[in-house]
């Protein structure tokens, strides 16, 4: 469906996710189309996304822009160029099996008729992660870096906390009215929802400090406390969490860790020894 003037969202396959957290997949269309990220590869998936496409008589899809080579926004970008001829476009520092056709950086745009993208690069859920911004609309296609409900996942070692919350501070420099995520609905009140993700990451941090003053030590004693309603896969997701945190703290030489038999106990460093 169109949201807004030039723009829809494609109903995109849920793949192993289940609603909110299926992957969104948009289309912007001017004098030709352009697909933000691709959705699962899957043949139902990219049947979704063609059916879609050929609403529009005569539509030239030119590109396939990949926010991030994660499988649920990557994986039906190589059907979806065998079918169209669209080429894929990435971040250069983005890894993935699929090879891109065109490698963008920083400030690059992605230039069509009547559609301009400027390449905004957001690294911390992935080193090459991009968000996509349309400055004459002030709209801003967000990837995972920014996601319509809940927190963005940010996984060690591609996944780095710090870049995170530096690329979220750098998205509140930009013009934006609008924020379509690569999950959930469209966020019409961003700087708002910029300050309370880089609140909330900072709020965590304060917790584990927090709790290594109590003399817990592994990431697994942290987790359990800081999140203790979680069980399953999202427990593990926390983890992940914390162990990005404590990566970011030890890099800010305000934690140090040591190895212990097969585990990784965290203190922190008195504050007359930090180096930073």
């Amino acid at each position: 469906m169109e949201i807004a003037h030039g723009i829809h969202a494609i109903p995109a396959h849920t793949g192993p996710l289940s609603s909110p957290f299926v992957p969104q997949v948009y289309l912007a269309v001017g004098g030709e189309g352009v697909l933000i990220d691709s959705g699962y590869g899957d043949e139902q998936s990219a049947s979704a996304i063609i059916d879609y496409v050929n609403c529009f008589p005569g539509l030239r899809l030119s590109y396939i822009v990949i926010t991030h080579a994660h499988p649920d926004h990557i994986n039906g970008s190589a059907r979806l160029r065998e079918i169209t001829g669209a080429k894929i476009v990435m971040h250069s520092a983005e890894q993935s099996n699929i090879t891109a056709d065109k490698e963008v950086g920083e400030g690059d745009i992605i230039s069509l008729n009547g559609i301009d993208l400027e390449v905004v690069h957001t690294p911390g859920h992935s080193p090459g992660h991009i968000c996509l911004y349309m400055r004459k609309d002030r709209v801003m296609f967000s990837g995972d870096h920014v996601i319509g409900l809940g927190t963005t996942a940010i996984h060690p070692p591609l996944g780095d906390m710090a870049q995170y919350i530096d690329s979220l501070r750098k998205l509140l420099t930009y013009d934006i009215e609008l924020i379509f995520p690569g999950h959930g609905t469209p966020i019409r009140k961003p700087s708002r929802k910029l300050e309370e993700l880089i609140n909330h990451r900072l709020e965590r941090e304060a917790q584990i400090i927090d709790r290594l003053h109590q003399g817990k030590a592994t990431i697994k004693e942290l987790a359990f406390e800081i999140y203790p309603e979680l069980t399953g896969f999202l427990y593990e997701v926390a983890k992940g969490q914390v162990y990005a945190h404590l990566i970011k703290l030890e890099n800010e030489g305000k934690v140090c860790s040591q190895i212990r038999g097969n585990i990784i106990r965290y203190e922190l460093v008195p504050q007359r020894e930090r180096h930073a």
